[in-house]
């Protein structure tokens, strides 16, 4: 009998201050698009409001699955959507390192939720 070969379902939250293209990063739009296109979930963890902003709301409720905080920490809403969506197969944080630049702590809520982190010029450069 043959195996079932299902590609993984991962979550992937954006963080949006110096990481995607929106707001001075290096993460462009088009691969955040070609995850969803390919069966990901995708999201916003982050200074939303900027892009929505810059582009629109329609926009961004037509581009990502999720947007947030509003009212909590990082690390609370990104807990909060493992405990609410539970069973993907991976949960990943793409922002910024405050031990490499900038102030952010990304990372930290990740590692304080259960999420992989990966920074933002490492997603750029391909690593998912």
């Amino acid at each position: 009998m043959a195996e079932d070969l299902k590609a993984p379902i991962r979550v992937y939250s954006f963080d949006v201050d110096e990481t995607l293209e929106f707001s001075s990063g290096p993460v462009p739009w088009s691969a955040v698009r070609a995850l969803r296109d390919s069966g990901h979930v995708v999201g916003l963890c982050g200074n939303w409001g900027h892009i929505t902003y810059t582009l629109g709301q329609l926009w961004v409720l037509r581009e990502v699955n999720f947007i947030g905080p509003m009212s909590m920490p990082k690390a609370e809403f990104l807990s909060q959507i493992r405990t609410y969506a539970p069973g993907f197969d991976d949960y990943v944080m793409v922002g910024n390192d405050h031990r490499i630049k900038g102030d952010s702590r990304d990372a930290e809520a990740a590692e304080l939720a259960g999420w992989r982190f990966i920074r933002e010029d490492d997603f750029a450069a391909g690593v998912r």
